[in-house]
């Protein structure tokens, strides 16, 4: 079985790859670097929860399908609608996974908690808003997301955890998927593709991070 540490810098290396590679292709084949990255992340969640290896796997097949223009007789908006559909799957199972750990209650939550809330709401009410006019046949899937996304990044804040690093990478999850929508729906801002890998790849390494703290020493690098 190989090291954590060499899955993980492997990861890191081809989650490198593809941010200095997409620019500068036309073609889908960066694709391939994206996926690999999120799968080897996969693997070292396996290694602490399963729901977590659940979680990031859906992730990558997420990404797959975002990051392919054409699929067979699939355009780009059946394709998007896919890969909508599997991060919700996955942050059904985030979820899940941090309920786990909820200890926290509306009365007794911290202000730094309360804090990270509000920016969630505020965050996620404002760029719908922003984007309403503009998502067509796209708004009742886009206000379904999320209400799981938001749903998501709460739930990590009231996990009752030892580090803050995934309540951090659930936020950060959400800053990357406005983005998105802010880039799709809107109009995309110079580096907007840069920044949402960097956010998206580091929001996920932060929650397997955080749950690898948690769980046990299984996960080192």
């Amino acid at each position: 079985m190989k090291s954590p540490g060499l899955l993980f810098a492997v990861s890191a290396g081809s989650a490198l790859a593809y941010l200095l590679s997409r620019p500068i292709t036309a073609g889908d084949w960066p694709v391939i670097l994206k996926v690999l990255s999120i799968l080897l992340l996969a693997l070292l969640g396996f290694r602490v929860h399963t729901l977590l290896g659940m979680a990031l796997a859906i992730s990558s097949s997420g990404d797959f399908l975002l990051g392919v223009r054409r699929l067979g007789s699939r355009h780009e908006e059946s394709l998007f609608l896919l890969g909508l559909s599997s991060f919700l799957i996955a942050h059904l199972v985030y979820i899940a996974l941090f309920g786990r750990y909820r200890a926290a209650r509306w009365w007794n939550l911290s202000p730094m908690r309360l804090l990270g809330i509000i920016a969630i709401l505020i965050a996620l009410s404002s760029v719908l808003a922003s984007v309403w006019h503009s998502l067509g046949s796209m708004l009742i899937p886009v206000v379904i997301y999320s209400l799981v996304l938001s749903c998501m990044g709460i739930s990590a804040i009231f996990a009752d955890l030892k580090t803050p690093w995934a309540a951090l990478g659930a936020l950060l999850f959400i800053v990357s998927d406005a983005m998105i929508a802010i880039s799709k729906f809107r109009s995309a801002f110079p580096g907007s593709e840069q920044f949402i890998w960097i956010s998206y790849y580091s929001a996920q390494c932060l929650i397997l991070r955080g749950l690898a703290c948690e769980e046990s020493q299984t996960f080192r690098h």
